[in-house]
C-alpha cells in the first residue's frame, strides 16, 4: 500500500472512529463496540469500510430517546449468551452486508427491537434474512406492496417459505404454493414504520 493511500486511510478512519467511539448505541453493542474499540489505527480498505458501514447503521438509526437506551442496556444485560448472539447477530450482518441498502434495513429493524415491535430473537432471524438475500429481492419484497420477486427464492434467507396445498386428483400432490414468512412481514411492517418517513 503507498504512503498516500495508507495516510488517507488513517486520517479518515480515525475520523469515523472519533464520531463512533462514544456513541451510546455502540457502547451498548456487544461485539460491535468492542470491534470499534479494537481498531486503533485504521491501516485497511477493510477495516475503513466496516467503519463506515457502522457508521452508516448509526446515523441511519439516528438519536435514541431514553426509553429505547434503558430498553437495550435492560436487553443487552438480561442473559450473556443471549447477550453474545444479539451482538454477534449484528455484527456479522453489518459486516458481510455488500450493499449500504442492507446496512439501512437493519438500522430500521433495530428501531423496530428498540420500540418493541420486534423482540431480540425476532431481530437475530432478520439480521439473517438481510445478510442472505440478494439486495435488489430484498428492496422489492421490503418496500412494495405488489412485490415481483419469485418467492420460491427466496425460502433459504428466511423471508419466504413453502405452503403445500393437498393432495389433488389421482393421487398426484401439487407443488407447493409460497409466502412471506412472520420474518419477512414484520421487515415490510418496520419499513413502512421507520423506513419510508427518513426517504421522503
Amino acid at each position: 500500500m503507498n504512503d498516500s493511500l495508507e495516510n488517507f486511510l488513517t486520517d479518515s478512519g480515525e475520523f469515523i472512529l472519533d464520531s463512533l467511539v462514544d456513541n451510546e448505541v455502540v457502547k451498548e453493542i456487544p461485539v460491535i463496540g468492542t470491534s470499534i474499540n479494537i481498531i486503533k489505527g485504521v491501516k485497511s480498505i477493510r477495516d475503513k469500510i466496516y467503519l463506515n458501514k457502522v457508521k452508516t447503521f448509526i446515523d441511519k438509526l439516528g438519536s435514541i430517546n431514553e426509553a429505547q437506551k434503558e430498553r437495550l442496556i435492560h436487553e443487552s444485560k438480561r442473559d450473556q449468551n443471549r447477550r453474545v448472539k444479539f451482538g454477534e447477530a449484528l455484527y456479522t450482518s453489518i459486516e458481510h452486508s455488500e450493499s449500504m441498502v442492507k446496512i439501512e434495513y437493519l438500522a430500521v429493524a433495530f428501531e423496530a427491537f428498540l420500540n418493541a415491535d420486534i423482540d431480540n430473537g425476532e431481530l437475530r432471524l432478520i439480521c439473517h434474512a438481510i445478510k442472505s438475500s440478494f439486495s435488489d429481492e430484498l428492496m422489492d419484497i421490503i418496500e412494495n406492496d405488489n412485490y415481483s420477486s419469485d418467492l420460491k427464492f427466496l425460502v433459504p434467507s428466511g423471508l419466504a417459505e413453502a405452503i403445500y396445498i393437498g393432495v389433488v386428483s389421482h393421487g398426484t400432490q401439487q407443488g407447493p404454493g409460497y409466502k412471506l414468512t412472520s420474518i419477512a412481514v414484520n421487515l415490510r411492517e418496520a419499513w413502512k414504520k421507520y423506513g419510508e418517513k427518513r426517504s421522503n
